[in-house]
Protein backbone atom coordinates (compact mmCIF):
# COMPACT_ATOMS: atom_id res chain seq x y z
CA UNK A 1 0.00 0.00 0.00
CA UNK A 2 1.50 3.59 -1.15
CA UNK A 3 1.65 5.73 1.84
CA UNK A 4 0.69 9.27 2.25
CA UNK A 5 1.68 12.49 4.49
CA UNK A 6 -0.70 15.29 5.69
CA UNK A 7 1.15 18.87 5.73
CA UNK A 8 -1.81 21.28 6.96
CA UNK A 9 -4.69 19.06 8.27
CA UNK A 10 -7.77 21.04 8.35
CA UNK A 11 -11.23 20.79 7.58
CA UNK A 12 -10.61 19.57 3.54
CA UNK A 13 -6.54 17.50 4.88
CA UNK A 14 -8.80 15.40 7.41
CA UNK A 15 -11.64 14.41 4.87
CA UNK A 16 -9.57 13.07 2.10
CA UNK A 17 -7.29 11.64 5.19
CA UNK A 18 -10.24 9.73 6.19
CA UNK A 19 -11.77 8.82 3.11
CA UNK A 20 -8.35 7.45 1.63
CA UNK A 21 -8.08 5.47 4.80
CA UNK A 22 -11.49 4.02 4.95
CA UNK A 23 -10.81 3.17 1.13
CA UNK A 24 -7.52 1.16 1.92
CA UNK A 25 -5.78 3.22 -0.62
CA UNK A 26 -3.30 5.07 1.56
CA UNK A 27 -1.49 4.57 4.78
CA UNK A 28 -1.31 7.42 6.46
CA UNK A 29 1.82 7.99 7.76
CA UNK A 30 2.76 11.16 9.22
CA UNK A 31 0.36 14.69 9.71
CA UNK A 32 2.15 18.06 10.64
CA UNK A 33 -0.04 20.96 11.32
CA UNK A 34 0.83 23.95 13.28
CA UNK A 35 0.24 23.07 16.46
CA UNK A 36 0.77 19.41 17.85
CA UNK A 37 -2.23 19.38 19.56
CA UNK A 38 -4.12 19.88 16.09
CA UNK A 39 -2.28 17.51 14.57
CA UNK A 40 -3.51 14.80 17.09
CA UNK A 41 -6.79 15.91 16.89
CA UNK A 42 -6.25 15.62 12.97
CA UNK A 43 -5.03 12.15 13.49
CA UNK A 44 -8.04 11.33 15.79
CA UNK A 45 -10.46 12.34 13.45
CA UNK A 46 -9.11 10.12 10.60
CA UNK A 47 -8.64 7.48 12.49
CA UNK A 48 -4.55 6.86 11.41
CA UNK A 49 -1.36 8.30 11.20
CA UNK A 50 1.13 9.86 13.44
CA UNK A 51 1.40 13.79 14.51
CA UNK A 52 4.42 15.41 14.19
CA UNK A 53 5.39 18.61 15.69
CA UNK A 54 8.28 19.45 12.52
CA UNK A 55 8.43 18.32 9.12
CA UNK A 56 11.51 16.91 9.82
CA UNK A 57 10.10 14.18 12.04
CA UNK A 58 8.13 13.10 9.18
CA UNK A 59 8.58 9.54 7.62
CA UNK A 60 9.42 9.23 4.00
CA UNK A 61 5.87 8.95 1.81
CA UNK A 62 5.09 8.23 -1.37
CA UNK A 63 2.50 10.86 -1.41
CA UNK A 64 2.42 14.03 -0.13
CA UNK A 65 -1.05 16.29 0.57
CA UNK A 66 -0.77 19.86 1.34
CA UNK A 67 -3.91 21.71 2.39
CA UNK A 68 -1.99 24.74 4.27
CA UNK A 69 -2.90 28.41 3.24
CA UNK A 70 -1.92 29.32 -0.09
CA UNK A 71 -0.05 31.66 1.39
CA UNK A 72 2.18 29.37 2.61
CA UNK A 73 2.38 26.57 0.08
CA UNK A 74 6.06 28.28 -1.63
CA UNK A 75 7.89 28.81 1.32
CA UNK A 76 6.87 24.72 2.49
CA UNK A 77 7.87 23.64 -0.90
CA UNK A 78 11.45 25.55 -0.39
CA UNK A 79 11.71 23.95 3.51
CA UNK A 80 10.41 20.35 1.41
CA UNK A 81 12.57 20.47 -0.96
CA UNK A 82 15.93 20.19 1.54
CA UNK A 83 14.80 16.91 2.67
CA UNK A 84 16.76 13.69 1.33
CA UNK A 85 13.71 11.79 0.28
CA UNK A 86 12.49 14.72 -2.26
CA UNK A 87 13.20 12.38 -5.33
CA UNK A 88 11.93 11.29 -8.75
CA UNK A 89 8.70 9.09 -8.18
CA UNK A 90 7.05 10.51 -5.10
CA UNK A 91 4.22 13.00 -5.76
CA UNK A 92 3.45 16.56 -4.10
CA UNK A 93 -0.08 17.88 -4.61
CA UNK A 94 -1.97 20.81 -3.32
CA UNK A 95 -5.51 21.78 -2.97
CA UNK A 96 -5.64 24.91 -3.99
CA UNK A 97 -8.28 26.41 -5.87
CA UNK A 98 -6.33 29.79 -7.04
CA UNK A 99 -2.68 28.37 -7.20
CA UNK A 100 -1.77 25.61 -10.10
CA UNK A 101 1.25 23.12 -9.20
CA UNK A 102 3.60 25.57 -10.93
CA UNK A 103 3.90 26.83 -6.69
CA UNK A 104 5.95 23.45 -6.44
CA UNK A 105 8.28 23.65 -9.15
CA UNK A 106 11.20 23.74 -6.34
CA UNK A 107 10.02 19.73 -5.42
CA UNK A 108 10.90 18.54 -8.69
CA UNK A 109 12.63 15.93 -10.02
CA UNK A 110 9.48 14.97 -7.47
CA UNK A 111 5.74 15.13 -9.85
CA UNK A 112 3.97 17.86 -8.53
CA UNK A 113 -0.15 18.55 -9.05
CA UNK A 114 -2.49 20.54 -8.10
CA UNK A 115 -6.33 18.78 -7.33
CA UNK A 116 -9.23 21.18 -6.18
CA UNK A 117 -12.74 19.22 -4.80
CA UNK A 118 -15.06 21.57 -6.49
CA UNK A 119 -16.65 20.95 -2.57
CA UNK A 120 -17.43 23.00 0.63
CA UNK A 121 -15.64 21.54 3.75
CA UNK A 122 -17.61 23.41 6.16
CA UNK A 123 -18.12 20.11 8.17
CA UNK A 124 -15.74 17.56 7.73
CA UNK A 125 -18.43 14.66 9.18
CA UNK A 126 -21.10 15.64 6.93
CA UNK A 127 -18.24 15.73 3.60
CA UNK A 128 -17.16 11.91 4.48
CA UNK A 129 -20.92 11.03 2.90
CA UNK A 130 -21.11 14.20 0.96
CA UNK A 131 -17.94 14.69 -1.05
CA UNK A 132 -18.43 11.68 -3.03
CA UNK A 133 -19.93 12.97 -6.58
CA UNK A 134 -18.14 16.03 -6.14
CA UNK A 135 -16.07 17.43 -8.94
CA UNK A 136 -12.33 17.46 -8.73
CA UNK A 137 -9.85 19.36 -10.97
CA UNK A 138 -6.80 18.10 -11.51
CA UNK A 139 -3.45 19.89 -13.15
CA UNK A 140 0.30 19.13 -13.34
CA UNK A 141 2.59 16.00 -14.34
CA UNK A 142 1.30 13.33 -16.09
CA UNK A 143 2.03 10.63 -14.11
CA UNK A 144 0.80 12.86 -11.10
CA UNK A 145 -2.46 13.43 -12.27
CA UNK A 146 -3.25 9.75 -13.01
CA UNK A 147 -2.57 8.66 -10.16
CA UNK A 148 -4.82 11.18 -8.59
CA UNK A 149 -7.29 10.88 -10.87
CA UNK A 150 -7.80 7.21 -9.73
CA UNK A 151 -7.42 8.12 -6.02
CA UNK A 152 -10.14 10.61 -5.87
CA UNK A 153 -11.93 8.26 -8.08
CA UNK A 154 -11.83 5.84 -5.69
CA UNK A 155 -13.81 8.14 -3.01
CA UNK A 156 -16.61 9.02 -5.50
CA UNK A 157 -15.36 11.92 -7.03
CA UNK A 158 -15.71 13.02 -10.76
CA UNK A 159 -12.29 14.06 -12.33
CA UNK A 160 -12.22 17.11 -14.86
CA UNK A 161 -8.56 18.49 -16.04
CA UNK A 162 -7.22 22.27 -16.33
CA UNK A 163 -4.68 24.07 -17.86
CA UNK A 164 -2.41 25.49 -15.22
CA UNK A 165 -2.82 29.17 -17.21
CA UNK A 166 -6.81 28.92 -16.59
CA UNK A 167 -6.79 28.07 -12.47
CA UNK A 168 -7.29 31.84 -11.37
CA UNK A 169 -10.29 32.09 -13.66
CA UNK A 170 -11.46 28.48 -12.86
CA UNK A 171 -11.48 29.62 -9.16
CA UNK A 172 -12.99 32.58 -9.63
CA UNK A 173 -16.30 30.42 -11.07
CA UNK A 174 -16.14 28.35 -7.74
CA UNK A 175 -15.83 31.34 -5.34
CA UNK A 176 -18.78 32.85 -7.30
CA UNK A 177 -21.18 29.97 -6.89
CA UNK A 178 -20.03 28.99 -3.70
CA UNK A 179 -18.36 31.57 -1.78
CA UNK A 180 -20.88 34.47 -3.08
CA UNK A 181 -23.67 32.24 -2.81
CA UNK A 182 -23.25 32.12 1.03
CA UNK A 183 -23.12 36.03 1.07
CA UNK A 184 -26.09 36.61 -0.92
CA UNK A 185 -27.66 34.43 1.89
CA UNK A 186 -26.73 36.71 4.47
CA UNK A 187 -27.81 39.98 2.76
CA UNK A 188 -30.97 38.11 1.79
CA UNK A 189 -31.27 37.91 5.88
CA UNK A 190 -29.62 41.64 6.44
CA UNK A 191 -33.22 42.71 4.55
CA UNK A 192 -35.28 40.22 6.33
CA UNK A 193 -33.98 41.38 9.28
CA UNK A 194 -34.72 45.45 8.51
CA UNK A 195 -38.59 44.12 7.53
CA UNK A 196 -38.74 42.77 11.24
CA UNK A 197 -38.24 38.95 10.73
CA UNK A 198 -36.11 37.44 12.56
CA UNK A 199 -33.12 34.81 11.52
CA UNK A 200 -34.47 31.71 12.60
CA UNK A 201 -37.65 32.30 10.77
CA UNK A 202 -36.10 33.59 7.56
CA UNK A 203 -33.95 30.88 6.90
CA UNK A 204 -36.64 28.93 7.11
CA UNK A 205 -38.58 30.93 4.33
CA UNK A 206 -35.53 30.81 2.57
CA UNK A 207 -35.09 27.25 2.75
CA UNK A 208 -37.09 25.80 0.15
CA UNK A 209 -37.34 28.42 -2.56
CA UNK A 210 -32.83 28.64 -2.40
CA UNK A 211 -32.92 24.57 -2.94
CA UNK A 212 -35.59 25.16 -5.51
CA UNK A 213 -34.08 27.77 -7.35
CA UNK A 214 -29.94 26.18 -6.85
CA UNK A 215 -31.77 22.81 -8.68
CA UNK A 216 -33.50 24.88 -11.26
CA UNK A 217 -30.42 26.38 -12.17
CA UNK A 218 -28.75 23.03 -12.92
CA UNK A 219 -31.50 21.30 -14.20
CA UNK A 220 -32.62 24.31 -16.76
CA UNK A 221 -29.76 26.68 -16.68
CA UNK A 222 -29.87 30.14 -15.41
CA UNK A 223 -32.14 31.60 -18.78
CA UNK A 224 -34.97 29.75 -17.90
CA UNK A 225 -34.75 29.50 -14.14
CA UNK A 226 -34.36 33.73 -13.60
CA UNK A 227 -37.79 34.83 -12.08
CA UNK A 228 -38.82 37.96 -10.02
CA UNK A 229 -39.17 41.88 -10.91
CA UNK A 230 -36.11 42.08 -12.78
CA UNK A 231 -37.32 39.37 -15.36
CA UNK A 232 -40.77 40.67 -15.54
CA UNK A 233 -39.49 44.42 -16.41
CA UNK A 234 -41.48 45.75 -13.02
CA UNK A 235 -39.83 48.89 -12.92
CA UNK A 236 -41.98 50.00 -10.05
CA UNK A 237 -40.95 47.23 -7.87
CA UNK A 238 -37.25 47.57 -8.34
CA UNK A 239 -37.43 51.66 -7.39
CA UNK A 240 -39.78 51.06 -4.28
CA UNK A 241 -36.99 47.68 -3.41
CA UNK A 242 -34.25 49.98 -4.30
CA UNK A 243 -35.29 53.05 -2.15
CA UNK A 244 -36.27 50.94 0.68
CA UNK A 245 -32.68 49.40 1.06
CA UNK A 246 -31.18 53.07 0.72
CA UNK A 247 -32.94 53.90 3.36
CA UNK A 248 -32.29 50.88 6.31
CA UNK A 249 -29.13 50.13 4.63
CA UNK A 250 -27.04 51.49 1.83
CA UNK A 251 -24.68 48.49 0.94
CA UNK A 252 -27.46 46.25 0.51
CA UNK A 253 -28.61 48.83 -1.75
CA UNK A 254 -25.30 49.00 -3.37
CA UNK A 255 -24.94 45.15 -3.74
CA UNK A 256 -28.89 45.10 -4.76
CA UNK A 257 -28.48 47.68 -7.56
CA UNK A 258 -25.02 45.51 -9.08
CA UNK A 259 -25.95 42.47 -8.90
CA UNK A 260 -29.42 43.46 -10.47
CA UNK A 261 -27.52 45.32 -13.26
CA UNK A 262 -25.82 41.72 -14.10
CA UNK A 263 -29.48 40.05 -13.47
CA UNK A 264 -30.65 42.33 -15.97
CA UNK A 265 -28.37 41.34 -18.88
CA UNK A 266 -29.00 37.73 -17.96
CA UNK A 267 -33.03 38.59 -18.39
CA UNK A 268 -32.20 40.11 -21.78
CA UNK A 269 -31.15 36.57 -22.96
CA UNK A 270 -35.13 35.72 -22.53
CA UNK A 271 -38.43 37.44 -23.04
CA UNK A 272 -37.23 41.33 -21.16
CA UNK A 273 -37.90 44.07 -23.33
CA UNK A 274 -34.74 46.23 -24.79
CA UNK A 275 -36.82 49.42 -23.17
CA UNK A 276 -37.60 47.76 -20.13
CA UNK A 277 -34.31 46.71 -19.81
CA UNK A 278 -32.72 49.91 -20.84
CA UNK A 279 -34.90 52.13 -18.19
CA UNK A 280 -34.18 49.08 -15.50
CA UNK A 281 -30.08 49.98 -16.38
CA UNK A 282 -30.65 53.36 -15.89
CA UNK A 283 -32.39 52.89 -12.27
CA UNK A 284 -30.23 50.62 -11.02
CA UNK A 285 -27.08 52.42 -12.75
CA UNK A 286 -27.81 55.65 -10.03
CA UNK A 287 -25.69 56.18 -6.90
CA UNK A 288 -27.36 56.11 -3.59
CA UNK A 289 -29.39 58.94 -2.32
Amino acid sequence: MQTLNIIGAGHLGKTLGRLWHQTGLFRIQSIHNRTLRSGQAAREFIGAGRACDTLQSMAEADYWLITCHDSEISALAERLSKRPDNREGTVFFHCSGALSSEVLDKLRPASIASAHPVHSFADPLRSLSSLPGSSVALEGDGPATHALGDAFSAIGCKIITIEARHKSLYHAGSVIACNYLTTLVDLSLRSFAAAGIERSSALKLLEPIVLQTAQNNMTLGPEKSLTGPIARGDLETVTAQVENLVSVDPQLACCYRHLGLACVALARRGPLSEESASRLIELLSEPSR
